[in-house]
């Protein structure tokens, strides 16, 4: 009976090491994603080069999803075409058309070029700069290229295009590839035609669909929802000060993904349902209207793809709650361009900021609205390979509260968006005061040094425009 006991003993000891050393390896491979250097490969690129003004593609595959840049080079090294510009990849196989004319929109000059990519994984690594040589060559018709490439620039100014029947096979590739670049957004939307400046992102009344649950859903759909506690979504910047601080420690409701990965809204639960846009994961708040029966939710948000607001549904599998700070939580009033920080109900002071701009060609830059939580703090960080901030900290996927970009790390000289303080000037992080203000002290180090003690600190950004409102992309 003792040899039985030890050998009984003997196995369970066994057994345990062997589920230690299982669980060990388990925990180790994710590990190895955190730190793993992004790559990338040219797939498929313009073999015979491309004809000044008109459209080609190039493909590439990633090892990692992330955050690209790809650019067309000159002779002289410099960019003489951005296709790309920190572009979210979420697939390892991805496609990027792009016409053969400068960021001003004219006709690239016969050459060899080369192009130039390299990305940020979800995880924050950076991968090496891979490149390939390509070449424009002269327009067999030079005249229609020429038309094209004035429409494509009148299409981002906000311009309405008038197509001629003279203007050739190019034109009509244009109008091609411009229906399906925006397939989507038109599936959902019909923005009325509008004129204004092509370097700021242009706005227009939305069209919306019925929902089953008698609800508006979609692109610029009506803010009606009937709902007993809304929280945020019930509010507007000039709430009070008792109603905003019940929002900020309210329970929020965020999709069940990696804070640096995305979720997608649907425009209905059938098996033929559209995609409305994509939020990213925990950090972002969603208002769950209604969970339904059959395993989805309908719920609201504005999309990372412009900060549309949209109305749809997600998956309930798809979606975890998480408790926000009960102590300090931060607003954002994107009108007014300031950051207030609360502290225990009570309204502790206020700084200046500066939010995302978007444009024509990144609409993507405007700095979505709606309830977040501060998640990842990165400290310094390079800023778009223009300077590095100090103090950044994730409050939603690519966006981050951050110092005004310095020219150097850790460096004391600031970039042309110090003077921009209190304006939209960002590519959508929110750029924040170094000084401390008149108003409380707040700075980006003193938000940065409470947020090391008080984790999850939620954020409320409030927009500059009704939810009804939505971009007009030139894509």
């Amino acid at each position: 009976m003792k040899h039985l006991r030890r050998i009984l003993a003997l196995l369970l000891c066994l057994i345990l090491v062997c589920t230690a050393s299982a669980a060990f390896a388990a925990t180790k491979t994710p590990g190895k994603t955190f730190t793993e250097v992004p790559t990338i490969k040219f797939t498929d690129t313009p073999s015979r080069g491309t004809e000044s003004g008109s459209m080609n593609n190039i493909e590439i595959s990633t090892s990692l999803p992330g955050f690209l840049n790809l650019y067309l080079l000159d002779a002289n090294g410099s960019i003489a075409l951005t296709i790309a510009d920190h572009q979210e990849i979420h697939s390892k196989a991805s496609r990027f058309d792009f016409y053969a004319v400068d960021d001003n929109g004219d006709l690239l000059s016969p050459g060899t070029y080369t192009i130039s990519a390299d990305m940020v994984s979800q995880f924050g690594v950076a991968s090496k700069v891979v490149t390939k040589e390509t070449k424009i060559v002269e327009s067999s018709d030079e005249e229609a290229a020429l038309k094209a490439a004035a429409a494509r620039k009148a299409a981002a100014a906000g311009t309405p295009i008038v197509q001629t029947s003279d203007a050739g096979a190019d034109t009509k590739q244009t109008a091609s590839a411009e229906s399906t670049d925006t397939a989507s957004a038109k599936a959902t939307a019909a923005p009325k035609a509008s004129s204004t400046s092509s370097d700021v992102m242009q706005y227009s009344e939305g069209t919306y669909a019925m929902g089953d649950e008698g609800l508006l859903i979609g692109v610029g759909v009506s803010d009606a929802a009937e709902q007993t506690d809304a929280g945020y979504w019930a509010l507007s910047a000039d709430a009070s000060d008792a109603e905003i601080w019940a929002a900020l420690t309210r329970t929020m409701t965020g999709a069940d993904v990696g804070e640096s990965e995305s979720a997608y809204i649907y425009d209905s639960p059938e098996s033929s349902r559209q995609k409305l846009g994509t939020v990213s994961g925990i950090s972002q708040g969603l208002n769950v209207i209604k969970k339904r029966d059959d395993g989805w939710s309908l719920v609201e948000a504005f999309r990372n793809e412009d900060g549309a607001f949209v109305r749809g549904y997600i998956k309930n599998d798809k979606l975890r709650t998480v408790e926000p700070n009960q102590n300090y939580g931060i607003v954002i009033d994107k009108a007014a361009q300031t950051l207030t920080i609360y502290k225990d109900g009570t309204r502790l002071g206020s700084c200046k900021v500066s939010t995302g701009l978007a444009t024509p060609k990144y609409p993507h830059r405007e700095t979505p609205a709606g309830e977040f939580i501060l998640v990842t703090r990165r400290g310094s960080f390079e800023y778009y390979g223009m300077g590095y901030t100090k103090y950044t900290i994730r409050f939603n996927g690519s966006y981050y509260l951050a110092e005004m970009p310095t020219t150097k790390k850790n460096g004391t000289t600031f970039l042309d968006v110090a003077d921009s303080l209190g304006t939209k000037a960002t590519r959508g992080t929110v750029c924040i005061a170094h000084d401390a203000s008149t108003d409380g002290g707040i700075n980006a180090e003193w938000i940065w040094n409470m947020t090391d003690e008080n984790k999850k600190v939620k954020v409320l950004i409030f927009d500059d425009k009704p939810r009804t409102d939505v971009p007009v992309s030139s894509k």
